[in-house]
């Protein structure tokens, strides 16, 4: 998987989380900014072990694969995606190796509970045992697919004005007209349809109506399900309950709640563990 660079949550909603922990001493006599950097080193690596554990990036992202794939009676393949959910294929070819043909027209790929991609295959010149025409029934061909999976999870790049019509993020893969974002604003949470006029790949969203309240650049923009979510921010907290151990148990008991700094009865960093892989079970990757 590739370098994640941003985190699943951000800083800001985790310290608005019930965690009861202090993350303004993260780094002993650090200034707010290093503060800030090493809460969002925790929330990084709290993200990297999510997507490690479903075995796929949960963010949005492009994913391209080469594989074999069996023709069908109806001159149809299928392809089992690595990645899930799929938003969009973007790119199509088959054949043999090293000359794929591509599909140039993708209008009549079909997306199947957002992990199984459809497609008939057009005339096949030269594809082993036939000259013209599709590839047999039952015959294996070669295809490369290119598809954007993943839920969108960016952030604002320029300050929201209360009744905006339209957001600037960072990062615009996975975002398509009728989507709906979830602004991640400690205070002033709320949700955004994205407008059916909105071009993918842009970083300007147009929104169908308005934003309820300003918000500022930074204000994670997400799709991601509020398990994810909940998930990283368990896995982050139990981060910052361990505490260093010679051999037992990775996680210590570690006090967890209102009374987290004197009580020694209250849940440990492992228990937020196991929470956390609960919530993200339903979103490891299938084989």
């Amino acid at each position: 998987m590739s370098l994640l660079t941003q985190p699943h949550v951000m800083a800001p909603e985790f310290r608005a989380s019930p965690t009861w922990l202090d993350t303004e001493n993260l780094v002993p006599g650090g200034a707010e900014s290093a503060q800030d950097a090493e809460l969002t080193n925790v929330l990084l690596r709290a993200s990297a072990w999510a997507d490690s554990l479903v075995d796929q990036p949960l963010a949005a992202h492009a994913h391209t694969e080469q594989l074999r794939v069996t023709v069908g009676r109806d001159g149809r393949v299928s392809v089992h995606a690595a990645h899930s959910p799929v938003r969009a294929v973007t790119a199509l070819a088959y054949g043999t190796p090293p000359d794929l043909t591509a599909v140039t027209d993708l209008s009549g790929v079909w997306i199947e509970d957002r992990v199984q991609i459809l497609t008939g295959l057009g005339a096949l010149g030269g594809f082993p045992g036939l000259e013209f025409g599709t590839p047999r029934s039952g015959g294996e061909v070669y295809v490369r697919v290119g598809y954007v999976a993943g839920f969108t999870s960016t952030v604002l790049t320029a300050d929201v004005t209360a009744s905006a019509t339209s957001l600037t993020v960072a990062d615009p893969t996975g975002i398509y007209p009728g989507d709906v974002l979830r602004l991640w604003d400690p205070g002033a949470e709320e949700a955004v349809t994205v407008a059916s006029g909105y071009v993918p790949g842009s970083t300007t969203v147009g929104l169908v109506g308005a934003v309820r309240s300003a918000h500022g650049a930074g204000v994670g923009v997400s799709a991601l399900p509020a398990d994810v979510h909940q998930a990283v921010i368990c896995r982050a907290a139990a981060l910052l309950l361990r505490e260093p151990t010679a051999g037992g148990d990775d996680f210590v008991d570690a006090p967890f709640g209102p009374t987290a700094h004197r009580s020694s009865r209250r849940t440990r960093a492992s228990d937020l563990i196991a929470e956390a892989t609960g919530l993200l079970a339903r979103y490891r990757r299938v084989r």
